[in-house]
């Protein structure tokens, strides 16, 4: 079942992908009695994941047994003793889940409570559905609602404190990364709060106050980062910090020093991806730096060699390369694979065995344009070789990531079919099927997904929609009332309002919008212009509000956002909305200049460069574009990359006539540092009036004056 919501499909008489067989390809005998009542195991559509074995915990019950092992609760007991073939299944179990081998962690723990139930004390027995739900959150979507379910069961029938958190160890955690897997924020945010012994209305300082629970508080600041609820969680991990740091100087053992140390790293990690994703790049890399045992006066030399801290490692090369430090980068990154930096190009895309550190290596070549290396290190690390057939680039290896990633490169430098026919081979489905065969869900969220904006990219709207309905169990034909009700997973919904605004179905995607924000139009302006508390929703409905041309609703709510979310992002927003109208340059005077402000500056400049252009005066035009190009170019020197930035300047030299392999450049390196850019903002506002001075401009009899500098 995809999404928990089509129907089943038979395996077998469904197609599905057959990858090579593996250490993870495992299998179990059955040998015990089932219940007849219970549902039939329906194996996932994908992969290697084809087991025959049951997958329904909760329905499973053995004839033989005659006691509910869930009657009594304890948290602390006796080890107890087990014979050496349960003991050796549990460590199995456990071991496939410590390697991320998860289907085979769901097949072993499977087995485990089918064959050794009867034996098990209640503490192993609750921990063995702990570690089937582990192994099942890190599948497909509708594992994951398997998962839920499974907790769910357990947790009905166990006590909770005084909080409504479960006495049952590990259970409401791992419950909760099932809801923040299935993007039910709100839900495992509740369920996380009662499990730090926090109130919801509680203030600030109470809310980001460390718990005795170091899992707990972590998960929640992902589920406050998702949410941008970013002064909690910044709050929350400086909180962490210091407790942490103030234990380390304490007298402890080697071994809980050893366990502070582990968690005071991964506290800094998160705070430093805490204050990149807010802009706060002096702070992250000082921390960065600091941790690694490295100083800002250090040779480049020194700053360049590896700590023997590869999180650590991997993470200051990301700041670096957002930063705009490309040297460093590819240093580090190179330092990292072994490879010195005056190799010859094979042994520079030879992967080093380490798949994060090649592709972040891939990814730094592809944003500065070195495209023949990162695609070569990307094929290769597939087992490919460039000069390979169409049919042979486009098998999937069956690593899920590099697969993907190869996808998203292909739609960045415009090798849409290439891109397809690798995404449907790894859905089992063949280009030449029928429309409504592939436009079916294959139950992998990610892959499916990736459809949706593969084939909005290539025009091919109808498909994207048909898929997306498919995925939420909705028909065509439903209704609009019916068709705009959010489905739950916030990634789903974001993707369908954006899809029905690229279709110019506006109020589709307006009242889908309003409904995840839990409004209605005809609200009162108290309530329509209240932010939702989720800022990408809010967002997303400004910009569909600019393109609707309810310019004074998008203006109302941006500044509303811009006072709850002091965010860049909202600032943008708001600066944006006024670019091309008098008034602007007096607004933007108040501002400090920042990446943002000469961005939105630049912006102004276009738009009234196209205004010009469309009025017939092209030396007024040319003028202003020149202007903008200037402040753009500034903003990329002075100012960490920006996405934003590196598509104006595309935009600036398209419109002045250069090459398109030139501004084509600009678009890529966009794409490569927000994959999604190009299906998300083609309906920005501006566009309009961008494209009818293209337009205008290929009718003129003389081209624009070229004075772009070389």
């Amino acid at each position: 079942m995809s999404y928990g919501l089509p129907p089943i499909t038979n395996p077998a008489t469904s197609a599905t992908p057959q990858p090579p067989q593996n250490a993870d390809s495992v299998t179990t005998e059955r040998r015990f009695t089932l219940n007849p009542e219970a549902a039939p195991f329906v194996p996932r559509n994908q992969g290697a994941d084809q087991w025959n074995t049951p997958s329904n915990i909760r329905d499973r019950q053995a004839t033989e047994r005659k006691t509910d092992v869930l009657q009594k609760f304890h948290r602390w007991r006796e080890k107890p003793t087990y014979p050496d073939d349960t003991v050796k299944r549990i460590n199995d179990a456990y071991d496939a889940l410590k390697t991320q081998k998860f289907r085979s962690a769901e097949v072993a723990f499977q087995s485990i409570l089918c064959i050794d139930q009867d034996i098990l004390s209640q503490y192993d027995y609750q921990k063995m559905h702990i570690g089937l739900a582990r192994s099942l959150n890190e599948q497909t979507r509708a594992k994951q609602e398997e998962a839920c379910s499974l907790l769910k069961e357990l947790r009905s029938k166990a006590p909770l404190n005084e909080f409504g958190a479960s006495i049952i160890h590990n259970l409401d955690l791992t419950l909760s990364r099932s809801e923040l897997a299935l993007g039910r924020y709100l839900d495992a945010e509740t369920r996380l709060l009662r499990m730090r012994n926090k109130k919801p209305d509680a203030d600030v300082k109470a809310l980001c106050e460390p718990s005795d629970d170091f899992d707990a508080d972590m998960t929640i600041t992902r589920v406050w980062q998702f949410v941008e609820k970013h002064t909690l969680t910044e709050t929350l991990l400086l909180n962490m910090k210091t407790r942490l740091t103030e234990k380390l100087q304490q007298k402890q053992s080697a071994a809980a020093v050893e366990k502070l140390h582990q968690k005071l790293r991964t506290v800094n990690i998160v705070l430093v991806r805490q204050w990149e994703q807010t802009g706060q790049y002096k702070l992250a890399e000082e921390l960065l730096l600091n941790v690694s045992g490295k100083n800002p006066n250090n040779s480049e030399e020194e700053l360049c060699k590896p700590s023997g801290q590869f999180d650590l490692d991997l993470t200051l090369a990301r700041l670096w390369q957002t930063v705009g430090k490309h040297k460093r980068t590819e240093k580090l990154l190179l330092n990292m694979s072994n490879k010195p930096p005056d190799a010859n190009e094979e042994t520079l895309c030879t992967p080093c065995g380490n798949y994060l550190t090649d592709l972040a290596l891939m990814r730094y070549w592809e944003q500065v344009g070195n495209n023949q290396l990162a695609e070569k290190l990307l094929l290769k690390m597939s087992g490919k070789h460039p000069d390979a057939s169409e049919e042979e680039l486009c098998k999937p290896c069956w690593h899920h990531e590099i697969d993907l990633t190869l996808v998203r490169y292909w739609e960045v430098v415009g090798k849409y079919t290439l891109a397809e026919k690798l995404l449907l081979n790894m859905t089992g489905k063949h280009p030449g099927a029928s429309i409504d065969s592939l436009c079916s869900p294959c139950g992998n969220l990610e892959i499916d997904l990736a459809r949706v904006r593969l084939w909005q990219m290539m025009g091919k709207y109808q498909w994207s929609e048909q898929l997306m309905l498919k995925m939420i169990g909705k028909p065509p034909g439903a209704i609009a009332e019916e068709l705009c009700k959010p489905f739950g997973h916030h990634n789903i919904d974001l993707t369908r309002a954006r899809l029905w605004q690229n279709m110019n179905k506006f109020e589709l995607s307006e009242s889908l919008l309003l409904n995840m924000s839990g409004k209605h139009l005809n609200a009162d302006e108290d309530s329509l212009f209240k932010p939702s508390g989720n800022q990408q929703i809010d967002l997303a409905l400004i910009r569909l509000w600019t393109v609707m041309g309810k310019f004074e609703e998008a203006e109302r709510l941006s500044r509303r956002c811009c006072e709850l979310y002091h965010s860049d992002e909202c600032q943008l927003t708001l600066l944006g909305l006024s670019a091309g109208k008098a008034g602007f340059l007096e607004m933007i005077s108040r501002y400090p200049e920042s990446a943002n402000t000469l961005l939105v500056t630049s912006i102004h400049y276009f738009s009234l460069a196209c205004k010009h252009i469309t009025n017939d005066d092209p030396k007024a035009g040319s003028d202003h574009l020149m202007k903008a190009l200037e402040i753009v170019e500034s903003a990329l020197e002075k100012y960490p990359v920006n996405s934003g930035a590196y598509s104006q300047k595309g935009h600036c030299l398209r419109m002045l006539g250069r090459s398109e392999q030139e501004w084509r450049e600009w678009f890529n390196r966009a794409e490569s540092l927000d994959p999604g850019r190009a299906y998300r903002s083609k309906t920005d506002f501006w566009r309009g009036n961008e494209a009818t001075a293209l337009q205008k401009l290929r009718g003129l009899t003389k081209k624009l004056p070229d004075q772009v500098p070389g």
